[in-house]
C-alpha cells in the first residue's frame, strides 16, 4: 500500500469515528448541546482536526441526516418492485415505519440535527447533497404515487397534496409512538400500525378501489 493511499485510508477511517462518536454523544446531549470540543475530547484529537473532515458543527449534523436519508430511500426503493400500487404504498408505509423504529436512537439524532442545524454554515456540497437526496426520495414516492393513480386508486387532488398528507400522517403516527404519548392506552406496536394502515388507505384510496372492505 502506498503512502497517499494509506493516508486516504486513515482519513477515512478518522472521519468515521468522528460520526460515530458524535452520534454517540447526541443520543446522550440533544445535539445543540454538543460542542465539537466534546467530540475531540472523546476522541482524544485536536478539535482543529475535526475541522478537516467537516465545515462545522452544522456540516457534521449534516452529514448526519444526509446518511439518515439515505438510508430511507434504500428502504423505499425496495417498494417499487411490489406488482401494483397499492401493495407498493404499503410497502412504503412499512419501510418508512420500520425505518423509523427499527433504530429509534439513530432517527431521533438525524431529526434532531435535521431541526437544530443552520444551512448556512453547512458546506455548498453537503447541502446540494441534501438536496439531491431528498428530490430523490420524493422522486420514490412520486412513483408510487403514479402506480397508483394509474390502477385509479387514488383521488384526483394531485401527487404532492396526497403524498404531502400521506407522509405527515404517517410520520406524526410514528412520532407519537417516539414522543411517550399514550403509553398506557397503546399495549401493541404492531396493532397500532395496522390501524395507522387501515386509516391511511381507508382514507386516501377513493371508495370505487379494490380496498374496499380490505383487511389490512
Amino acid at each position: 500500500m502506498g503512502v497517499s493511499e494509506r493516508k486516504k485510508r486513515e482519513f477515512e477511517k478518522r472521519e468515521l469515528n468522528i460520526l460515530t462518536t458524535a452520534i454517540g454523544l447526541f443520543q446522550i446531549n440533544h445535539p445543540s448541546s454538543v460542542k465539537m470540543d466534546d467530540i475531540a475530547k472523546q476522541l482524544e484529537i485536536g478539535r482543529g482536526t475535526i475541522y478537516l473532515h467537516f465545515k462545522s458543527k452544522d456540516d457534521l449534523m449534516a452529514r448526519i441526516q444526509y446518511e439518515d436519508y439515505l438510508r430511507l430511500r434504500e428502504r423505499l426503493e425496495v417498494a417499487l418492485k411490489e406488482p401494483t400500487g397499492l401493495e407498493m404504498a404499503r410497502r412504503a408505509v412499512r419501510a418508512y415505519v420500520e425505518h423509523c423504529l427499527g433504530d429509534k436512537n439513530m432517527y431521533l439524532v438525524a431529526k434532531q440535527c435535521g431541526d437544530s442545524m443552520n444551512l448556512n454554515n453547512v458546506s455548498e456540497e453537503m447541502r446540494e447533497k441534501l438536496f439531491h437526496e431528498r428530490s430523490n426520495r420524493l422522486n420514490v414516492l412520486e412513483k408510487i404515487y403514479k402506480q397508483a393513480r394509474a390502477e385509479n386508486l387514488i383521488n384526483s387532488k394531485g401527487a404532492y397534496p396526497n403524498v404531502a398528507v400521506a407522509w405527515g400522517m404517517i410520520r406524526g403516527a410514528v412520532e407519537v409512538l417516539l414522543d411517550g404519548h399514550f403509553l398506557k392506552e397503546i399495549k401493541s406496536e404492531k396493532s397500532y400500525i395496522e390501524t395507522l394502515e387501515h386509516v391511511l388507505f381507508f382514507g386516501l384510496f377513493s371508495p370505487n378501489s379494490n380496498t374496499k372492505g380490505e383487511s389490512v
